[in-house]
Formats: structure tokens, C-alpha cells, sequence
């Protein structure tokens, strides 16, 4: 019986592999909550980005495709709905879950008229966010 080939995982392999993943990109300017988003979307086996402002998000040189944005309502600079508003009108057309610890009126107006795939609030569940993810990229 003859052995099994080997397998060899050239960077090119590896490279091409890591592109077809979807890329989830978290904007949200509280840290640890950063952090926590970054560990549990890359645990599900997505490649991710974190920003902790909109302006060093938009300065980036971030993926366009096969992406989902996952945005802070309340953030520095601008609001997560004024980001999605300034992304579209620069050519992206993102899947975007908002997301928010503010369970008030004006969030709600706000979010409610905002184009996105889905509005999560805070503290929300692993199955809640990957769940939204997934429907989020199959959509876009």
C-alpha cells in the first residue's frame, strides 16, 4: 500500500484560503467591548478588523467585498448611521448590524430608519451576533 501524499501549505495556498473568508470589520470606540467582538468573530472563523473611530476606519485600506461592518450607534465623530450614510455614498454598499447599548427614543427612531441588516442592543449573545452575521453576508 502506497503512503498517503502529503499535503504542503505554500503561503500562495494559504493566502488564497485566508481571501475567501468573509472579513467582519467592528467599529466601536469602548476597548474592552473591542476586544470581545474581535475574539469571539474570529473564533467563528472570520478574518476581522477592528477600528475604534470612524475617521481611522474611513482612512483605512479596509476590504470592500465579502465583508460585514458590525457599528456602535454612539460613537466619536459621527453616529454609526451617519457612518453608514457617508460609506454608501462613497460607493459601499455595506452589510452593516449595528449595534448599541441605548435603548432609548431617539436610538430607536434612529436605528429604526436606518438601511441595515439588523440592530442588535446590547448585551446581546454569541448566537445573536453570529447568527446576524451570517444572515448579513448571505443578503449583501
Amino acid at each position: 500500500m502506497e503512503p498517503a501524499p502529503e499535503f504542503v501549505c505554500d503561503w500562495k495556498v494559504a493566502f488564497l484560503l485566508a481571501l475567501s473568508k468573509p472579513t467582519v470589520i467592528v467599529i466601536e470606540d469602548d476597548g474592552s467591548v473591542r476586544r470581545s467582538l474581535r475574539r469571539l468573530i474570529a473564533t467563528a472563523g472570520f478574518n476581522v478588523q477592528t477600528f475604534d473611530r470612524p475617521s481611522t476606519f474611513l482612512a483605512s485600506d479596509s476590504p470592500i467585498s465579502n465583508v460585514c461592518y458590525v457599528i456602535d450607534v454612539h460613537l466619536p465623530e459621527m453616529t454609526g448611521v451617519a457612518l453608514c450614510k457617508e460609506m454608501r455614498a462613497t460607493g459601499r454598499t455595506p452589510a452593516v448590524i449595528l449595534i448599541t447599548g441605548h435603548v432609548d427614543e431617539h436610538t430607536l427612531e434612529m436605528t429604526k430608519r436606518a438601511c441595515v441588516s439588523a440592530v442588535l442592543f446590547k448585551p446581546f449573545s454569541r448566537d445573536q451576533l453570529l447568527e446576524a452575521i451570517s444572515t448579513a453576508l448571505v443578503k449583501d
